[in-house]
């Protein structure tokens, strides 16, 4: 490469999550202007491009090629070409593919602006009704059982909101391994946002579930409330330690972990952290 060979620019677009009218002028204006654009799924990207008549060359960038295609856009890039980002609908990079080709642009100094937009995440917690002050977002649930289990036991005791993507296909089990650990735990999901079947359910868990039974179809967002139980202290006073040492005695540790965190209000995570401390 020339030492005069000017850098390209990688754009990272966010585009409409459902509703075709919520792309901004700018994404618009950005999309048309690339020498290529990186998408998630072509088919689906072409629907945009078409409706827009956008002319911009689409090439294929989803998690099976991410490894093998990078080389490919970061030598364009380097030879001074400037590279649009997209997903499927929403933001790029939140639990989709991008993060190898933002990571490697950093680092040989290419510039990365963000063409902010759609975005199912915060769409969602917007609406919710729930404390979005802090909150952790987890993406898709782990395939496997156990660590799948353990994920939503900590989310059920966590202080801070939790945000998850689910499938239709898994949507129903989610929520009934929520109900085994917390049945009264609040959340509020959103279904289909901005598409044709938009809805919206909120409620503890186990009613929520009674209402979504029926339609479990399309993409969902799942907001989880913190366990804010009494804004409690997350240490242990004298006689709850003296509560938690019978338990421990009497049970499997994780078992009686999470009733000591049902009973006390406090996080899990805490209670574990305070053993240690008085160790």
């Amino acid at each position: 490469m020339s030492k005069n060979t000017k850098l390209g620019t990688l754009y990272i677009v966010a585009t409409p999550i459902g509703n075709l009218n919520d792309i901004s002028n700018r994404s618009l204006e950005i999309l048309s202007m690339v020498d290529i654009c990186a998408a998630e799924d072509t088919r689906k990207s072409k629907i945009l491009f078409r409706s827009y008549e956008i002319k911009t060359r689409l090439v294929s960038y989803h998690k099976y090629s991410e490894h093998k295609k990078l080389d490919y856009f970061i030598s364009k890039l380097k030879l001074g070409k400037d590279i649009a980002l997209i997903t499927d609908a929403g933001t790029p990079l939140i639990s989709d593919p991008g993060y190898l080709l933002v990571k490697k642009a950093h680092k040989l100094s290419i510039k990365v602006i963000p063409i902010p937009g759609p975005s199912s995440l915060t769409a969602a917690i917007s609406v919710s009704g729930l404390p979005i002050n802090k909150f952790t977002f987890y993406g898709f649930l782990p395939r496997r059982v156990k660590a799948k289990r353990e994920l939503i036991e900590f989310m059920a005791n966590d202080t801070h909101t939790s945000i998850i993507f689910e499938s239709a296909k898994r949507i129903e089990s989610f929520l009934k391994s929520l109900i085994e650990v917390c049945p009264e735990k609040e959340v509020f999901i959103a279904r289909e946002m901005t598409k044709k079947y938009e809805s919206y359910y909120s409620g503890q868990a186990y009613k929520v579930l009674e209402k979504i039974s029926s339609e479990l179809k399309g993409e969902f967002v799942i907001v989880i409330k913190g366990n804010l139980a009494k804004g409690k202290s997350s240490l242990m006073n004298k006689e709850e330690r003296r509560i938690l040492k019978i338990l421990l005695e009497n049970m499997k540790k994780k078992e009686a972990l999470l009733l000591a965190s049902k009973i006390f209000g406090i996080n899990k995570n805490s209670i574990y952290k305070d053993i240690l401390r008085k160790k």
